[in-house]
């Protein structure tokens, strides 16, 4: 994270005091024309996990969020340095010059972490996870762990004899190598440099009182030990219901319940975008109306009972995409599915289907950002297959969220459990910060066109 950091830094004053030296104009500039841009760029890069050693920063997925954020922080910086910080008069810089610096800046960082991640992960993929498990839950943490594609090299510990020597998944997976309680000995006063950390995925219940003595005296020798809820949220970003108690929302650190100013700030911005955007793609919306119109007979809108915040029910609006009374011939819409006209899966694509939810948006009955609002039908199933559905009630719905950005569509229960771990993490960690990398993500959903 430092060097990505330092580096950062680097290229762009190398950009923008280089550009200026071969122009002439290596005096006509403030500081403030050098280091605000700088300091909005680290900030916005940050939240697409710029500076997170776990990104897979060689992805297309992350290269477009990377240049979506260079983009957004070339506009903030522009409105910075040439309107706030220029009031009264002031001549900032050469709008040539700070513009072609950005462009640099955004190519030079992306080619830098391609290459520096490739290099780091050439030595983390031989760097250790110790896996100290039962059977049934290394198991499942295997699963898990494959289908995220983790590059680490796992080596799984038994709890308990009759586990040695067994496969933890199948054929062909790893085996539980030794006892927990041997290399936990082994590693108090031996801390090798390629363990990434230590995994405990198993309930802290079944474990010996000697072995959570030992993992405490590892964890401050700055080897981290994670327990599986711990490992989802940093490594996933999403929290399993199973992994629940009931009394989950009564822990400590939820800004939720603490009235903080985020919550307050957040209602005033969803306001304050819905009004900008309903004014100026009002002319949008009503060619996207009569579009509607001249295709098929039926309602312009679509609306349909929600269930959103504390379990209130209210009417979602959007542009009608499907067959008139296509919602009572299946719950989930299938790719390729017939019931979707040919406009409506364009408006699906680009997402101007939603634009009408911005009323709702200003009633109080969704937000911005949030859990997507589902339908009372598929509430009520949900409520009785999933266990803890009810916790994403705690704040309202969102147009678009932190499930909707970082996993498909859902057409199964399990797809709406997937999708509920994310949503559980974003009610966890309702912040501002959060928030801003949703807008970011979706951005670059809304460009590569994943809709359906």
């Amino acid at each position: 994270m430092i060097v990505l950091l330092i580096v950062d830094c680097g290229i762009w004053l190398g950009m923008y005091l280089g550009i200026t030296e071969l122009t002439g104009e290596f005096n006509r500039y403030e500081w403030v024309d050098l280091y605000l841009p700088l300091l909005i760029s680290v900030f916005t890069l940050s939240l697409i996990g710029a500076y997170d050693p776990r990104s897979e920063m060689k992805s297309l997925g992350y290269s477009s969020e990377h240049l979506i954020a260079c983009l957004l922080a070339f506009l903030a910086s522009a409105f910075a340095v040439y309107i706030v910080a220029s009031f009264g008069g002031k001549i900032a810089s050469s709008r040539a010059i700070f513009g072609f610096s950005f462009l640099g800046f955004s190519i030079f960082t992306l080619l830098q972490r391609r290459f520096l991640y490739s290099t780091a992960m050439g030595s983390r993929s031989s760097r250790r996870l110790l896996v100290i498990s039962d059977p049934e839950s290394a198991e499942r943490f295997y699963k898990n762990y494959t289908a995220n594609k983790l590059r680490h090299k796992l080596h799984f510990f038994a709890t308990s004899e009759s586990a040695l020597g067994t496969h933890v998944a199948g054929p062909g997976t790893p085996v539980f190598e030794s006892l927990a309680s041997d290399v936990l000995k082994t590693l108090e006063n031996n801390i090798h440099l390629e363990h990434e950390g230590i995994l405990l995925a198993c309930s802290t219940e079944s474990i010996q009182n000697e072995i959570l003595t030992s993992l405490v005296a590892v964890h401050f020798q700055e080897l981290p030990v994670y327990t599986m809820h711990s490992f989802f949220e940093a490594y996933w970003h999403k929290m399993p219901p199973d992994l629940l108690s009931r009394t989950w929302p009564l822990d400590s650190g939820f800004q939720l319940v603490q009235h903080s100013p985020f919550a307050s700030l957040k209602r005033v911005f969803d306001v304050f975008v819905a009004v900008i955007t309903l004014l100026v793609l009002s002319p949008v919306m009503a060619i996207v109306a009569l579009l509607i119109k001249l295709e098929r007979r039926g309602p312009i809108i679509f609306s349909q009972t929600r269930v959103g915040q504390h379990g209130s029910l209210f009417t979602l609006y959007k542009f009608r995409t499907m067959d008139v009374g296509s919602e009572f011939k299946g719950l989930y819409t299938l790719e390729g599915d017939p019931r979707v006209t040919r406009l409506g899966h364009w408006l699906r694509v680009s997402r101007l289907d939603e634009l009408p939810q911005l009323w709702n948006v200003l009633r109080g009955e969704m937000s911005l950002i949030g859990p997507r609002a589902e339908w009372i039908k598929c509430v009520e199933r949900y409520e009785v297959a999933i266990p803890y559905y009810h916790f994403r009630h705690l704040v309202r719905p969102g147009i678009t969220g932190w499930a909707q950005v970082n996993y498909p569509y859902g057409a199964s229960i399990e797809d709406t459990m997937e999708k509920l771990m994310y949503d559980l993490y974003y009610i966890r960690h309702f912040s501002l910060a959060l928030d801003a990398t949703v807008v970011l993500k979706t951005l670059h959903v809304m460009v590569f066109g994943k809709g359906r």
